[in-house]
């Protein structure tokens, strides 16, 4: 695998087997969990004040009531308890995923049965379907594409569709199937997984023409270049593509975790989300659904059960939404303790209480190791995370423009259904509060505004009310949601102004300057005192780059001044949107508003500049014994690359990766180097290889270095 996520679902799945929003606030559960307090105490210095503008003007899309899923499984011996569905509707869950991860390719629906593995005789799916009513939510089905046939998944359909009238409308051919870790191995082979996903829905949709079926691809970045060209132009060779596009993501890869890191992370989303896109727009409209994403790719540790954890949900789902994705689930419902002696990360720089990870958001109340969790279903703080965004991405309601001027404090807004604009706000500083100073545009707010609020010392989300939107404070670590009521501003019929946009090149490169250059004509009647505003989007949706010009006035077929500036582009590859609107004084009425005004393109990072060696303590070595690794990172540009950048080295075999973050904020000058050691212990037989990953700050990729360095692992 390559760098910035991680499949290694093998080691994931050793790990398992151990164990309505009414009106304009979601409805909140009554259980509680311990509050989750950092061993480190810290106490917030002198608030500043983060510049947030949240417009309602700048649709992004509606949120589909295929939005917000969790993972369940059939080795999970509290999916079926009592407080199960009601636990599930007060977070908003609208998709469960069954059965299971990887267990889905050894899984046989018919005898409930894993070959190899467990399954809970109780976890039948007509068990699961159960749940999912109650629950009030849809399901999404992984067919056993590894030791399963096609006739195996048409059957499944007929059972589930004809026989039982369930309409179940979302199908998977299988989980993660560019892995090795998988059953049926199509590693290496996409066009064999390709020829075989044709099978699946050929006799899948023989049964139900109606059903929507997936096929799995790999997050651009994350894995085999050729994966998901070859999957595409092979099953468009075939006549058939697939209904939707299933990517997973994992931010971090374990005995790396570090909280800045993991916070910061999402900003890979909006670059790997545009790439998917491309790769899929040849073939039509193919909306991407992602069936698995958490902070830690195998082997979570003390900071999945941390609030860290649950800021960085909040972030991640609405990131993947915002940016396009018509599904995101979070792995898993309950899951099963991890310990240190089991390979969890604890270390005591991780904010969290916990000493072990669960990647659940609900306890299943397993011990390990003289460590025990809280009771079968106490919730995690992921669960709470999940319920903020719950409240703000609502089915129905329409994603809009939201941005801050601080990169600690990220924001997510939605028009609700009802008229209401809701808004996240995510503290991300561990230290330190934050005063919001909030620029509404394209709504009239009607106070008072309902808050919801999850932070340090939170034992469940808590509810409240905010008469003066200008004097709100983000605690350090939390989010913030603020509910605001609306009145209808003035909204003229039909175009009243049209603007022009010119840039100065249609491609840009990471921290060079892109200069706008936006003249407004006013096509229709007089406007007093109006204010311009020309805002920039990154492929996520994110508000990124603001010009705004007040105290305009026009008469019929006057232009303004034309508004000129110079933008610093972002390290963060990807098309990037302009976005025109002509707002009243107030910016409560909106007189025109332009969603595509221009587009341009930031580009990959420039050519490598940093070359490395490594060397190994041993070159052949049985399983279980460490290794040291020696990197030297070396500067070789003629002025400086890597400015406060990461050095990670990565152990890759068979498409398994396991990784060390070297260095986090790694600067070289022309000529310097670097040396970063390793102790890396082989858990499996066979070569391993040992390639460099070289990143900004911001996990954007700046370099891959492979080496020609293996280590030979007997058992």
């Amino acid at each position: 695998m390559s760098p910035s996520g991680g499949v290694c679902v093998n080691r994931k799945q050793r790990t398992l087997k151990l164990g309505t929003l009414a009106a304009t606030i979601v409805a909140l559960s009554a259980v509680a969990t311990p509050a989750v307090a950092s061993a480190d105490t810290t106490t917030a210095i002198a608030s500043s004040t983060v510049h947030v503008t949240v417009n309602a003007a700048a649709e992004l899309g509606i949120v589909p009531n295929t939005a917000l899923g969790v993972n369940t499984a059939v080795w999970d011996g509290h999916l079926l308890d009592a407080a199960i569905p009601s636990l599930l509707r007060g977070i908003g869950v609208t998709m469960l995923r069954y059965p299971g991860g990887s267990t889905s390719d050894e899984y046989n629906w018919q005898t409930n049965t894993v070959t190899g593995g467990y399954a809970d005789p109780n976890n039948t799916f007509d068990n699961f379907m159960g749940v999912v009513q109650k629950a009030g939510a849809q399901p999404i089905i992984t067919v056993n594409a590894g030791t399963g046939t096609p006739s195996e998944a048409a059957a499944w359909v007929q059972d589930a569709n004809v026989t039982h009238h369930y309409g179940v409308k979302y199908w998977e051919i299988g989980n993660e199937m560019y892995g090795s870790w998988e059953a049926g191995n199509f590693a290496n082979n996409p066009s064999g997984y390709a020829k075989e996903a044709v099978s699946f829905i050929q006799a899948m949709k023989a049964v139900d023409p109606s059903i929507k079926i997936g096929v799995d691809l790999i997050a651009p970045g994350t894995g085999e270049d050729d994966w998901n060209a070859t999957v595409l132009s092979t099953m468009h060779s075939l006549g058939v593509l697939p209904d939707f596009a299933i990517v997973h993501w994992y931010a971090q890869n374990p005995g790396g975790e570090t909280d800045a890191g993991l916070l910061s992370s999402t900003n890979q989303i909006s670059t790997m989300m545009d790439t998917l896109k491309q790769q899929l727009s040849s073939y039509g409209t193919i909306p991407v659904f992602v069936t698995e994403t958490n902070s830690v790719s195998y082997n979570p540790g003390r900071q999945s059960t941390s609030l860290v954890n649950a800021l960085f949900l909040d972030d991640d789902m609405a990131d993947w939404l915002e940016s396009g994705a018509q599904n995101v689930d979070w792995w898993d419902l309950h899951n099963g303790i991890v310990t240190q002696q089991a390979g969890a990360n604890v270390d005591p720089n991780l904010y969290g209480q916990y000493n072990y990870g669960d990647y659940g958001l609900l306890s299943n109340g397993s011990s390990d190791n003289g460590i025990s969790e809280p009771a079968a279903n106490t919730p995690f703080p992921t669960y709470y995370g999940y319920q903020m965004l719950a409240a703000v991405m609502v089915p129905g309601a329409t994603m809009i423009g939201a941005g801050s001027n601080n990169d600690l404090v990220a924001v997510h807004a939605t028009k609700l259904p009802n008229g209401a604009v809701d808004v996240m706000l995510i503290n991300k500083d561990p230290k330190q509060a934050y005063t919001v100073d909030l620029q509404a545009e394209g709504f009239a707010a009607k106070g008072p505004a309902f808050t919801l609020f999850y932070g340090q010392g939170s034992n469940a989300v808590t509810p409240g009310k905010l008469d003066n939107l200008q004097n709100v404070t983000l605690p350090p670590y939390s989010v913030t949601d603020i509910i605001i009521p609306a009145v209808p501003g003035h909204q003229p019929q039909g175009p009243q102004f049209t603007d022009k946009t010119t840039l100065s090149t249609p491609q840009v490169k990471p921290s060079a300057n892109e200069t706008l250059t936006t003249t407004f004509t006013d096509t229709r009647g007089a406007v007093k005192d109006g204010t311009l505003d020309v805002e920039i989007y990154n492929p996520a949706g994110q508000l990124v780059g603001q010009q705004v010009q007040s105290g305009v006035t026009f008469t019929p077929g006057q232009s303004s001044q034309p508004i000129t500036w110079n933008w610093t582009a972002p390290d963060s590859p990807g098309t990037y949107t302009v976005k025109a609107f002509v707002f009243s004084q107030d910016g409560t009425s909106v007189y025109a508003a332009d969603p595509s005004a221009a587009t341009f393109t930031v580009t990959q990072p420039d050519p490598p500049t940093i070359s490395a060696t490594v060397q190994l303590s041993a070159t052949t070595v049985k399983v279980g014994t460490p290794v040291t690794i020696t990197t030297t990172y070396t500067e070789t540009a003629p002025t400086g690359y890597l400015n406060n950048g990461l050095l990670v080295q990565y152990a890759v075999y068979n498409n398994w990766t396991s990784s060390q973050q070297s260095n986090p904020t790694a600067t070289l000058t022309p000529g310097q180097s670097v040396t970063e050691t390793w102790t890396f212990t082989p858990e499996q037989a066979g070569t391993y290889t040992f390639p460099e990953g070289i990143f900004t700050s911001g996990w954007t990729q700046l370099q891959w270095i492979n080496q020609n360095v293996t280590l030979t692992v007997t058992n």
